[in-house]
């Protein structure tokens, strides 16, 4: 029988087998010591979706250099090995961004994106440079007198997705299937409608279009072949609006003439010809806002015709809407509204569908209207997930469940499924929609007798 010493010298022994000898003192250091110095680190706050995303803004701004990384958990660093950071900030990330910013030098902060473009006051203390509007010139930028500036574009670099790993890209779209490969591409930046849309922020960050020159753009499509992409998603807010649109589509379709795309538009902006083109040329899915439905846009006036053009030429319809939750309070209203959409619905017989509670931003026209509604604790709910203009947690939640339900119902309806596309085909779409059913009817379950 052994004795207590023996196991213990057995458990100490089999312990020094298993992890070496090695103490803190005798640990080789090198690859610590070794640390460059000069790192030059990228972030975006909120912090990247690595479920729902794709190439963050941020790779168009940080330079070339081997010194520089992009960080996408928004880990601590030790200063003293950084010569930058450079930050982008949407409104959502304000809170997070600062938890980071304070335990990190300052002074060697640059920050930029919507939130320091529309709330430059805010970053005062936490950031050495405020950078409003687009940029991907970041050593010309920084290099202006001031603490707030202009951000400089020149057009001649690619992002940098050697620092981001496309595998990481995960669009919920038709026909995707979850190993498929998405990237995308911003061939201009802002929009040109006049008057501009009351709800968009699009205007504030760049207030012009700022169509890059087809040469950047070409130079990026070919930096993009190396993936062999099954679906491209062109990311400009209203694609059509150039008037070179179809050069630049020829572009993207020529050096990946097997690839899927799928475009944002307007449809004051499409024409059947247009259309023709677009279907020749690899475009798959049209994104276009529906918007409130209780409000008439100008830019839809021909919404219904040019959805028919659409379908006549194959290309699948993508609308977005709006749900403004103050339009939705109460059995009678929620009803009303949701009755509408689904009769909407019915009449565009869309592929796709996809809700957003109504976010006021500031600057826009809505503002005015709902700035009393909205506090700097709500940044963090600037997802249009989140119907953050209602206090009352419980109406919240179910403001949320109804919107998710609505969409569900279509998608699974025999309308949907004999007339539009089959939804359980296990592609993004579908098997996203299954998540958010378990979701949210273990939710709705808990709390659909709970009373505000």
């Amino acid at each position: 029988m052994k004795t207590n010493e023996q196991t213990n010298k057995q458990k100490k022994g089999a312990k020094m087998a298993t992890y070496g000898v090695k103490t803190w003192r005798k640990v080789d250091f090198y690859e610590v010591i070794k640390t460059p110095k000069d790192q030059i680190i990228g972030l975006s706050f909120p912090r990247s979706d690595l479920n729902l995303g794709l190439e963050p803004s941020i790779l168009s701004v940080l330079p070339d250099g081997d010194n520089v990384h992009y960080d996408m958990k928004n880990r601590d660093h030790n200063d003293c090995n950084v010569q930058l950071y450079l930050c982008s900030v949407y409104i959502s990330g304000m809170e997070e961004f600062v938890s980071w910013a304070q335990r990190h030098d300052t002074s060697k902060i640059v920050v930029g994106g919507y939130h320091p473009t529309t709330f430059p006051e805010d970053f005062e203390r936490y950031a050495f440079k405020i950078v409003q509007g687009p940029c991907d010139d970041i050593w010309g930028t920084i290099k202006q007198p001031g603490k707030v500036v202009k951000g400089i574009v020149n057009h001649k670099r690619v992002p940098r997705r050697d620092l981001y790993d496309i595998k990481y890209n995960q669009q919920i779209i038709p026909d995707k299937k979850p190993k498929d490969v998405v990237v995308s591409i911003n061939t201009s930046q802002g929009c040109a409608m006049k008057p501009p849309c009351d709800f968009c922020c699009t205007p504030i960050m760049c207030p012009i279009l700022l169509s890059r020159p087809l040469e950047a753009v070409e130079k990026e499509v070919r930096s993009l072949v190396q993936y062999k992409p099954k679906f491209l998603f062109i990311r400009d807010e209203n694609f059509t609006m150039q008037k070179d649109w179809t050069e630049r589509l020829q572009i993207i379709h020529g050096l990946l003439p097997k690839t899927k795309i799928y475009l944002f538009a307007s449809a004051n902006t499409l024409k059947e010809p247009a259309l023709q083109e677009m279907a020749k040329q690899g475009v798959y899915m049209i994104c276009l806002g529906l918007e409130d439905i209780t409000v008439e846009y100008t830019k839809n006036r021909t919404l219904d015709q040019v959805v028919r053009w659409m379908k006549n030429n194959g290309i699948m319809t993508y609308l977005s809407f709006i749900v403004n939750p103050h339009k939705v309070i109460g059995r009678e209203a929620g009803k009303d509204f949701y009755d509408k959409l689904m009769s909407r619905f019915h009449e565009l017989a869309p592929e796709m569908v996809c809700g957003n509670f109504l976010m006021p931003f500031r600057g826009t026209a809505l503002w005015d209207q709902y700035y009393a509604f909205v506090s700097p604790e709500d940044y963090k709910f600037y997802d249009s997930k989140t119907p953050f203009l209602i206090r009352n947690p419980i109406v919240r939640e179910k403001m949320q469940f109804f919107m998710f339900w609505y969409q569900w119902k279509y998608y699974t309806s025999d309308f949907y499924n004999n007339n539009v596309r089959k939804f359980e085909t296990g592609d993004t779409l579908h098997l996203r929609f299954l998540e958010l059913y378990d979701q949210f009817s273990a939710k709705y379950q808990k709390i659909w007798n709970v009373r505000p």
